[in-house]
Order: C-alpha cells, then structure tokens, then sequence
C-alpha cells in the first residue's frame, strides 16, 4: 500500500441540528442511524489509525461509539451551527484528536454520514489517488446530467425576464456541445494536513477527482431516504443490515410528554400528546422497556394513580411500570437525556408522527 507510512485520520461530522431532518445524522436508514452506518463501513478500513465523531449532541456521540467511532472531544458551540465550513470542522477534530493521544496524522478522511451510499473502495480511491498523485486534497464527484449544465440554467432578472444564468447559454443547440460537468456527492474527501492546516482549505492548489459513475445521494429529506433504501434493496445490502442495540430501557415522564400540561396540578383535566404517545407505543412494540415515572402528587401528597391509570388506558399507552415520587423541579438535568424521536432512530426505527412515507 502507498501509504503505509502515513497516519491517516478518518473525521465524522455529524452535528445536532438540522433543518430539513430533525437530528438527521440520528435517522435510521433501514434500520441504521446514519451515523451509525459511517462507522460500520470503517470498520472495513483497515488502513485506518484512528476515526472519531466530531459533535455536539450526546445521543449522536453514544451513537457513534456503540458502532466503533472514537469521541475523545465534544464540538465546541462556536463550530456548531449550520453556517460552519468543513475547513474549520477538521481543523479542531484534527487538533483536538493530536492533543488526546499525542500523534501526528498526515491525512485527513471526511466521511459525512448523510452519503450512505458510499463504498468502502470509493474511501479508499481518494486516499490512493491523494498520495500517487501527490495531490493536496481528492473529492468523490458524480457526473451532472446534460439538462442541469450550468450553460443549460435559465434566471429571470429584477423585471421578471427570463435569461440565461450564463451568456454562453444561447449559443448551445445540443448537449454535444457541452463540456463535461460535476458535482460533489459526499461521499468522501481526503486531503492533507498542509492543505488543512497550512492552506486552510479543502480543495488546495492542487485537487483530484474520484469519479462515481453509481447513483450517489446526499440525504436531505425523507424522500432522499426512501431513495437510498431503494438502492440498498437493489444492491442486495438490507440483508446485512445489523439492528442496533440500544436503547433497552427508557424511563418517560408523562406530563408535558405524553399528557398535556395543565394549570394549578389539575391532572385530571390533561389530554393526550397523541404524537407522543404513538412514539411510546412504537418504541415498546421495538422491544425496549418503558418506564413510566411522574412527579404527580410528590408536592401535595395527592394520590393521582387511580387518575393516571385511567388516563393511560384510555389513551392507548403501552408501558411496563408506572413509577410514582418523582421530586417536582424546574428543570431536570440528566447526562442520558434524550428526546423520543431520538430514542426511536437508536432503535432504527421512523418517527410515526412525521413520518409519511409508504411502507
């Protein structure tokens, strides 16, 4: 191998928010958690020193663990909105990862989770071509179809007329005139660590390609998934799908989760959150353990159970234990803290309230 003597660093960036999928890098694709799919694939890289998550979300950080990715950092809140360049995402995850175990990593691996189509031979094409070719940095590309070549796109100008977004568009009459085009995909990107560091850029001086002639999507909305979970079925790779494993257990609170919250402790008066409680239901049906624990009553020393049992079966909840003395608080602080549509892309399964997309 070229570049058994360079030590290469695979980096993960998969942060909390997210406008088009809420904690998209969390959403199962057929059974899986994005996240969690980058790092099955690089488990299969043994070139590999190390490869860590680059976050800012807990449940994404546990995630990332439990399918073999390193978390010796947390992403600072000033790299965390969705304005942030990858250039400035690498840099701390290089920096913070030579800090924690005092190596010096030549190349950096980009592996963004929301490309999982990506193939283990594509990963390790970039690094190939990046050292032979010594070049500063290699990017996954897929062909642009003729019909969106930048001379074939069309603006309408401040008065509503419509023109062509470039000049040389009017001269085009069929598609054979038309210089190849493409598009990044994000399936993987490989640069060095002057190109990071010295340059401060993802592209250098001096930039390859990787060509991936194979459909490529980058997910941004559940109709993206549906499309990868076509092309997955296609390839014959839902089979191998591993289930993940966790969570096993999960304890719920009920006002203001699964009941409506109501004024001066009248639990009697709250209706459902029918959202919340088709989550719960979804989340038993999975197999995990669901533990009802409520503050009712614990400031007053009312008995609501016979309420809240009565509640709970009318309403459809599906629960294991129904857990009462919970100490009333402003705010509960919790380092397993999780939201339900989070719970349910660790046990890869869709949000049934949002979610839909025919089976």
């Amino acid at each position: 191998m070229a570049w058994a003597d360079r030590r290469i660093l695979v980096v993960v960036p998969a942060r909390g928010g997210s406008k088009g999928i809420p904690l998209k890098n969390l959403h199962p694709v057929a059974g899986r958690p994005l996240v969690g799919r980058v790092g099955d694939l690089v488990r299969t890289l043994p070139w590999v020193d190390r490869a860590v998550v680059s976050t800012d979300h807990l449940v994404i950080r546990e995630t990332a663990m439990d399918a073999g990715l390193e978390a010796p950092f947390m992403r600072p809140e000033h790299l965390s909105g969705d304005r942030i360049g990858d250039v400035d995402v690498l840099k701390h995850a290089l920096e913070a990862t030579e800090a924690d175990d005092g190596s010096r990593y030549d190349i950096v691996v980009m592996l963004q989770p929301t490309s999982p189509l990506r193939r283990a031979d594509h990963v390790t094409a970039t690094v190939e071509k990046l050292v032979s070719e010594a070049l500063d940095a290699v990017w996954t590309v897929s062909p642009t179809e003729s019909k969106s070549h930048p001379l074939k796109q069309l603006v309408l100008n401040g008065d509503g007329q419509l023109d062509y977004y470039d000049p040389q568009g009017a001269a085009i009459i069929a598609r054979q005139q038309l210089t190849p085009v493409y598009h990044r995909n994000g399936a993987a990107y490989a640069l060095t660590r002057s190109c990071l560091l010295d340059a401060g850029s993802l592209r250098g001086r001096k930039a390859g390609a990787v060509v991936i002639d194979e459909p490529m999507v980058s997910i941004d909305t559940l109709d993206d998934v549906t499309t990868v979970e076509a092309a997955l079925r296609a390839r014959g790779e839902l089979a191998a799908t591993t289930l993940p494993s966790r969570p096993k257990r999960l304890v719920v609170d009920i006002d203001g989760v699964l009941a409506e919250a109501v004024a001066d402790l009248d639990y009697a008066a709250a209706g459902p959150i029918r959202d919340n409680v088709a989550r719960v239901n979804a989340l038993y049906d999975a197999g995990c353990t669901i533990v009802l624990f409520t503050a009712r009553g614990s400031a007053t020393g009312k008995d609501w159970s016979a309420v809240t049992r009565d509640q709970l079966a009318r309403w459809g909840v599906r629960y294991h234990e129904l857990r009462f003395g919970k100490p009333p608080a402003d705010y509960y602080i919790d380092d397993r803290l999780t939201t339900l549509p989070q719970a349910l892309a660790l046990c890869g399964l869709g949000d049934p309230a949002t979610d839909t997309r025919a089976d």
